[in-house]
This record gives structure tokens, sequence and C-alpha cells, in this order.
């Protein structure tokens, strides 16, 4: 008696279980009403994800993704949308794939944190999903239909819809609308810069500012050491303690700059007027 009870509780187990991840799959799409929804594709994760997009997948990888959920709405007047759901392991990775992939020219909108919408394509961003939208149907009855299911969506998955707080820091004056961008690895080409929040500006010209974030001053510190051996030793100037400017040999003019844990600094900028400025403000709302 006691092994067929057993063996039952293992049965229950197990239905409960396979009920349990079913229900947690559905519930990131939403009901819609006069909407089926269809869930044919296999969940993809980090040992998958190149049988669907092979060219990209490890550009998403870098920026921790976790997993890949799709389904497909169908209307009853037969508009088709397919929903794709790209999780990672935080709101600053999905940001990060989200940047590397909008263009400053797309049709921008406030839906979640951001999104845009092209004929046919509604991506955007909201918490640690960015979510994509594609319909072969043309028209503004499709178009609209994308909007509606986004819509849906950002209520569904209830996630925090704020830019990441560190570009809180970055001066508004001067900086190009939609070209904040979080890099993961390899800024500027060097395998120890990572995590980089950059955004361009223009004044007398078009130049960078980018933020890198540290978990310990020590961290930063030993960070601008490295920099420092990866080019020439006549390259690099010191201009105040903690205030460096390097003529790098692959990037141009770079004036960086160490607080506390932060490393940040300026992408030619050719005015050092306006490079000291620039980096005096980051400085101050750092402090605050």
């Amino acid at each position: 008696m006691r092994s067929i009870s057993f063996c039952g509780n293992i049965v229950l187990l197990i239905l409960f279980t396979s009920v349990s991840l079913s229900y947690g799959q559905e519930s990131l799409f939403p009901q819609i009403p006069g909407w089926k929804i269809t869930q044919d594709d296999p969940v993809y994760n980090v040992n998958n994800l190149w049988d669907i997009i092979d060219g990209a997948a490890d550009l998403y990888i870098e920026y921790n993704f976790i997993d890949l959920h799709i389904a497909r709405y169908i209307s009853t007047d037969s508009i088709e949308v397919k929903v794709e759901l790209y999780r990672h392991d935080s709101d600053v990775d999905a940001f990060g794939m989200y940047s590397q992939e909008r263009d400053t020219g797309y049709n921008f909108i406030q839906l979640g944190v951001q999104g845009y919408l092209q004929q046919g394509v509604l991506n955007f961003l909201t918490g640690s999903y960015y979510v994509k939208l594609s319909t072969y149907q043309t028209g503004s009855k499709a178009q609209e239909a994308m909007l509606t299911i986004g819509k849906m969506l950002v209520a569904q998955l209830k996630q925090n819809n704020l830019m990441p707080t560190l570009f809180k820091v970055f001066p508004v004056i001067g900086k190009q609308h939609n070209t904040e961008q979080y890099v993961a690895r390899n800024f500027l080409g060097y395998s120890f810069l990572n995590s980089a929040y950059i955004a361009m500006y223009k004044d007398s010209s078009a130049f960078k500012i980018f933020v890198i974030e540290l978990a310990a001053p020590d961290n930063a510190d030993t960070m601008l050491a490295e920099y420092f051996n990866a080019v020439p030793r006549e390259t690099v100037t010191k201009l105040a303690p903690d205030k460096y400017q390097i003529r790098d040999p692959h990037n141009g003019v770079i004036e960086l700059q160490v607080f506390n844990r932060y490393l940040y600094g300026i992408l030619n900028c050719t005015d050092p007027d306006t490079r000291d400025q620039y980096l005096k403000e980051v400085t101050a709302n750092l402090l605050k």
C-alpha cells in the first residue's frame, strides 16, 4: 500500500508541475476578446536560441538572455500578429539589447519604456522583456492591431517602465534623442571595458559621453590601469588627480575621469572647454 501511495503522490506531483509550468507560460500572453492565441513554438533558451536567430544569438546572450516565448494572435477577420517575448536577466540587459537594434530614425512611440512602430513591426521594451510584434498584413487596421496587443502585453507583464537609472547623470543639454545605449561587453573594442552607458551629443561637433559603473572604487582604478597598459605610454596625459586624456590610436581623443566606483569620459569632443564643462556636470550629477 505504501508503494501505491508513493507512486500516486509522484504522479500528482508531475501533473501539478506540468499544469503550473503550462499556466506560467500562457499567463505571459493576455487573452484578448476577438482574438485566438496559438503557441506552437518551443520555448527557446541559451542552448537553442541559434535555431531561430542564428546570426544574432551570440549578441542576445551577451545581454544575459534567459528565454524566448512566442505566440500568434489571430483575429476573427484573419489578421495574424506574431509576438516574441525575449526575457533577459535584468531591465538593463533588456534595454541594452533593445538599444543595439533600434535606429534614431525610427517612428518612436510611448509604449512600456519605449517602442517604435514601423510598417508591419512593433518593437518595445518593458522591464526585463524586449518584445517584438510583427504582421504580414498591411494597412492601418493591422498597425492598430499590433498597438492593441502591445498595450495588453505591457499591462499583463507588469514590469518597471523606466529608463535605466544611470542615464539620469547624463547632461541634458546637447543630448541627441534616442541615442542612449548600454554596451555589455567590449566597449571601444577593449575586453576589459564592460557595462558602459552611452549617449550621443552635439555641440560644435558630435561626440559621445559614457559612464561605466563598477561594483567598488578599486575596480574603477583597475579598469583605468588596464586601459593605460593597452595604449602607448606617450598617448596618456594626466590632467588632474583622477582625470586623464588618452589619444587612443583606435578611437580618437578620450578624456577620462574616475570618481568613486565610476569611470566616465567624453569621446571625440574637439573643444577642451566643452569637455571640461560636460565632465563637471556628470560629476555633479553623480554626487546628487
